[in-house]
């Protein structure tokens, strides 16, 4: 019994000294200072200003209203001519996006099907690139083509040639109207650079 007794104090005294000293060296110490504030801006001051300025637009902009009503009519019609001019400019912005999306995307399926028709040369690395100047007829045929900048490498560039030669014809431009056909696919350039 004695033992279990000494034990019972041992730990009850080793418990006090672990609460003795986080209680020491856990305290934390507040020191008061005095410390004075300077180029203190308030925040409501600005808002405010920003509802005066409000106020004053508004009331300036009712008074802009009234004088406007009493423009003379030409002014009206160079309006409404300055906004057919730029809903026609719109107009013309949507055609070339519109044309541009279909280049784009018949552009991706010519470079696919040549990738497909390429066969891999031995020792070609990643990144490597050559350009070709291709001029088509309007059925799409491939008339000329004409390697405009070489990746370097003889065999990758003769296999790309191969590939090209290959392809023959570009069945996608049947569809495309002749001002696309001119502007984008009659002679153009074509960058050959697989993944």
């Amino acid at each position: 019994m004695i033992k279990w007794v000494t034990a019972f104090l041992f730990s009850i005294l080793v418990h006090v000294g672990i609460f003795f000293g986080y209680t020491i060296f856990s305290s934390e110490q507040t020191e008061t200072t005095k410390r004075k504030i300077t180029n203190v801006n308030f925040l409501d001051k600005p808002a405010i200003q920003e509802v005066e300025i409000k106020k004053t637009t508004i009331a300036e902009s009712k008074a802009d209203i009234s004088t406007e009503s009493n423009e003379a009519p030409e002014e009206v019609k160079k309006e409404i001519k300055n906004l057919d001019e730029y809903l026609e400019q719109e107009d013309m912005q949507n055609k070339n996006d519109f044309a541009l999306d279909i280049v784009e995307q018949i552009s991706a399926k010519v470079i696919k099907d040549i990738e497909n028709l390429w066969i891999r040369p031995n020792n070609t690395s990643n990144g490597m690139f050559v350009d070709f100047n291709l001029r088509l007829n309007r059925v799409g045929l491939i008339e000329n083509i004409e390697m405009k900048r070489s990746s370097g490498d003889e065999t990758f560039d003769r296999a790309a040639l191969n590939a090209i030669r290959k392809y023959k014809r570009i069945n996608y431009i049947k569809n495309v109207d002749e001002e696309v056909f001119q502007s984008y696919f009659a002679n153009f350039t074509l960058r050959f650079k697989p993944l």
